[in-house]
């Protein structure tokens, strides 16, 4: 008898997680970040905390612990600054480890612009300087991503400096959507209906 029901609860537990996967739409994103910080008041990121201009030049992995910057980051749909505009990147970042280049990310990506109009994603991650792909966590979102899950990875395409630094950035989200809750709410009234 307890081999049956350890049979009948893995069959169920299945059943359900596969209807959660089939239930899911899956959106692909790409887009370009363009992050220009330390450049006066053309800069898209500033630091807030524990940053002295004098000592930029000095800056190591224990010295940069702490610091916290705001950006505010154009996003396109090609990569250069002037191709077609597709949003905003606007969040934190803040300088984590005592060793090591490491920085905790926390972002919203506004789209303005195409099917996505008015749709934001929310996210976070941690940084490690030295890999070349990042990857964060897309943890929620409004409009159109309302509930969405996935992940975005990040790579450096091309970086301008070293006194007039810039960078650009190509991000790819990979966005899992669940149906919206009255999808969910009639399918289990009708279920139970007819079941």
């Amino acid at each position: 008898m307890q081999l049956l029901t350890a049979i009948l609860v893995v069959f169920l537990y299945t059943s359900c997680v596969q209807r959660e996967v089939e239930s899911e739409k899956v959106v692909h994103l790409h887009w370009y970040m363009h992050d220009t910080p330390f450049n006066g008041p053309n800069a898209s990121s500033i630091p807030v905390t524990g940053y002295n201009a004098s000592d930029f030049q000095n800056e190591l992995a224990h010295f940069l612990r702490g610091q916290i910057y705001l950006f505010d980051d154009p996003l396109t749909q090609g990569p250069s600054l002037t191709s077609t505009p597709f949003g905003r990147s606007q969040g934190t970042y803040s300088y984590v480890s005592r060793d090591e280049l490491v920085s905790y990310v926390s972002y919203t990506v506004s789209i303005r612009s195409g099917k996505y109009n008015g749709s934001s994603l929310n996210i976070l991650g941690v940084n490690p300087e030295s890999k070349i792909i990042k990857e964060y966590s897309i943890v929620g979102g409004t409009g159109k991503f309302r509930r969405a899950t996935g992940n975005l990875e990040e790579e450096i395409i091309n970086i301008f400096g070293p006194f007039n630094f810039s960078a650009t950035l190509s991000e790819w989200a990979t966005i899992y959507l669940p149906e919206d809750r009255d999808t969910i709410v009639k399918k289990a009234a009708s279920k139970s209906l007819v079941e």
